[in-house]
């Protein structure tokens, strides 16, 4: 069993191939940011061309052109601006700069149809006003979905940074047993990066969490610390390092 869990909004998705992979789900008060960077790009944009019809509009045949033009550039920015947006890039201008990403809730990018479906339901989720149906449904689900994310399994997320190598290191290396499952032996590793912030007294106190893994005579802080070099290093590596 793990020795502690998180609390925070990561999302564990397991690959075709095994992997586990944890993504960090943004919350309503960043994606709201972006919302508003999003609109003022919208808003802008619509204020120039409404510019360029009010200064080319000679007469009244030009002017009702220019405005049915208008409206027509508010429908697509209304109703495409994201969609064309996600579908392209998986992510607008204003989710970008915030480093925020929208995906399936596999983790796999999203596809036209998912941006479509998650943008077009947005109208239902801005009722009856200031998106507070979106906005109560995001804070009833556990991975901030609203209900075009639900509808088209949807989930936006923090774009993942580099992985920051483990610093963790032991003198000893020892193969865990093979019989141990994945959660067990991310456990295992997990423990034994957060010992190095820990007092001998709190570290036995973890380790005999697992120490039904773990022969009688064995020490188990010992025991783990050695097979997490194990599991982080490798049988290869702790013999080139002389371990």
């Amino acid at each position: 069993m793990p020795i502690s869990k998180a609390v925070d909004t990561l999302h564990t998705v397991e690959t075709p191939e095994g992997a586990l992979l944890q993504i960090a789900v943004a919350g309503p008060v960043i994606r709201g940011m972006a919302w508003l960077i999003d609109g003022t790009i919208r808003t802008v944009i619509l204020f120039i061309l409404g510019m360029i019809a009010g200064g080319t509009a000679d007469g009244a045949d030009n002017g009702y052109a220019f405005f049915g033009i208008f409206l027509i550039a508010q429908f697509l920015l209304n109703w495409f601006y994201s969609t064309a947006f996600e579908a392209m890039t998986g992510t607008t201008p204003g989710k970008k700069a915030f480093g925020l990403w929208v995906v399936h809730d596999n983790a796999t990018p999203i596809t036209l149809s998912g941006a479509l479906i998650r943008n077009f339901l947005r109208v239902v989720d801005s009722l009856p006003f200031f998106y507070m149906v979106g906005l109560t449904c995001m804070m009833f689900d556990n991975r901030f979905r609203r209900l075009g994310d639900l509808a088209a399994g949807t989930l936006v997320i923090y774009r993942d940074q580099a992985a920051t190598p483990s610093t963790f290191s032991h003198q000893v290396s020892s193969p865990p047993p093979e019989w141990l499952s994945r959660e067990q032996r991310q456990s295992i590793v997990d423990f034994a990066e957060r010992s190095s912030n820990l007092s001998a007294e709190r570290q036995m106190e973890l380790a005999s969490v697992l120490s039904h893994l773990i022969e009688d005579n064995e020490d188990p802080v010992h025991t783990l610390k050695s097979w997490a070099q194990w599991i982080l290093r490798g049988q290869s590596d702790a013999q080139s390092a002389g371990i």
